[in-house]
């Protein structure tokens, strides 16, 4: 009976196991109850609240951001006060202070770039122009849409970027001094 096979049309289409193992598996099932065991029944039973608890602290935090990047109050623009190319002026561009900072930092940038070697230079020039240009643009997108809280959490996000870039490139090498 040991005959060579070359095709699989050759086999046997049933061969009968050995022994029947379900009378096995089944008492094994009605052994244990339920047929899932403890550990996985007590590990699943608190899925439903961790769930509902996660979804309750997802509308506290959306709020919570909601509060502050919402603007207070409607911005006033007067004469004195043209409005931009990109109509409402942001809260963070608006605020005197810090332009200050910003400009105070952009000129210590510009003599900290003239140090630099050339390749560092040109790289760290385009990531700041980048930066700006993102800016610029989110100012325009909110222009179009004032009241888009995630343009405005977007433009207060890359300000700071803004803002940590420039405070970077302001401090290389201030620690080997």
């Amino acid at each position: 009976m040991n005959r060579r096979v070359t095709r699989i049309d050759e086999l046997a289409r049933d061969i009968p196991p050995p022994r029947d193992l379900w009378p096995a598996i089944h008492a094994g099932i009605t052994a244990a109850g339920t047929g899932v065991p403890q550990a996985t029944r007590r590990r699943g039973a608190w899925l439903p609240a961790a769930g509902l608890a996660a979804g309750v602290a997802l509308v506290a935090i959306g709020v919570l951001i909601g509060r502050n990047i919402a603007p207070q109050a409607a911005p006033v623009v007067t004469a004195a006060q043209p409005a931009t190319d990109s109509g409402m002026v942001p809260a963070a561009l608006r605020d005197a202070e810090y332009r200050k900072q910003r400009d105070h930092l952009l000129v210590e940038v510009q003599d900290r770039l003239q140090g630099m070697p050339e390749a560092e230079r040109e790289k760290v020039s385009a990531s700041l122009k980048t930066l700006q240009r993102s800016i610029q643009e989110i100012e325009a997108a909110l222009g179009r849409d004032p009241a888009n809280a995630l343009l405005q959490e977007l433009l207060v996000s890359s300000c700071q970027e803004e803002m940590r870039a420039l405070t970077a490139v302001r401090d290389t090498g201030r620690q080997e001094i």
